[in-house]
């Protein structure tokens, strides 16, 4: 049977998270060893603290993505710095949309050399983004050794589609893995999106995905 807990990235990024919210997160994680957390970045030092040995996400330019380069590279050095082991990245939608490959490909290429040793994923916002956007961007990221492309904040008014999905694994195949996030809130929805391509799934569902296996 799939253990999906290796692949669910268990979120919080709500904008009232407490510190408690934090810490019962991390009591989820030492029950049911999540892929990883996924908190903010003013967070991570108060998971490390209760969980040393923590497997650790966090957000970088969210949730727009429109921060500056510089800026970028400074919050990805602060994250790792208090603890993050993988770097979700805001992509600058608006370059996307302009196929601005210099100011992208300089940026991922920054990005990368700023944390070599840690997992990125760049976070595209595909609602936002043609067929034709995100192939664009995709190729951009894989040209630049990024880990991850990554669907959705899920702050917008939609959240990964499956179609997108197989779109994105049709054209680069094993080049780079994906992660899915954005409504995704069940167990039937996370296994769609698995068998689909994606070899991460971004929810603040964990529980209820894992509750529906265990019944």
């Amino acid at each position: 049977m799939l253990d999906i807990a290796k692949f669910l990235d268990q979120t919080n990024l709500k904008q009232d998270a407490s510190e408690s919210d934090i810490i019962k997160l991390v009591e989820e994680q030492r029950k049911y060893n999540f892929r990883s957390l996924c908190i903010a970045p003013s967070f991570l030092q108060v998971a490390r603290k209760n969980l040393q040995n923590i497997y650790l996400s966090t957000v970088i330019a969210f949730p727009n993505g429109y921060a500056t380069t510089e800026s970028k590279i400074f919050e990805t050095k602060d994250a790792i710095k208090n603890g993050a082991n993988d770097l979700d990245i805001v992509s600058n939608i608006g370059r996307i949309k302009m196929r601005d490959y210099e100011y992208l490909s300089k940026e991922v290429n920054c990005l990368r050399e700023a944390c070599k040793d840690h997992i990125i994923k760049f976070i595209i916002e595909t609602s936002f983004l043609s067929k034709e956007d995100i192939y664009f961007i995709t190729n951009i990221l894989v040209e630049e050794g990024a880990d991850f492309v990554k669907t959705s904040t899920g702050f917008t008014k939609s959240g990964a589609n499956l179609e997108d999905i197989k779109f994105i694994k049709e054209n680069f195949g094993e080049k780079i893995k994906i992660k899915a996030s954005g409504g995704i809130s069940d167990y039937k929805t996370a296994i769609e999106f698995i068998s689909a391509g994606a070899d991460v799934i971004g929810t603040s569902h964990g529980l209820d995905i894992i509750n529906y296996k265990e019944n």
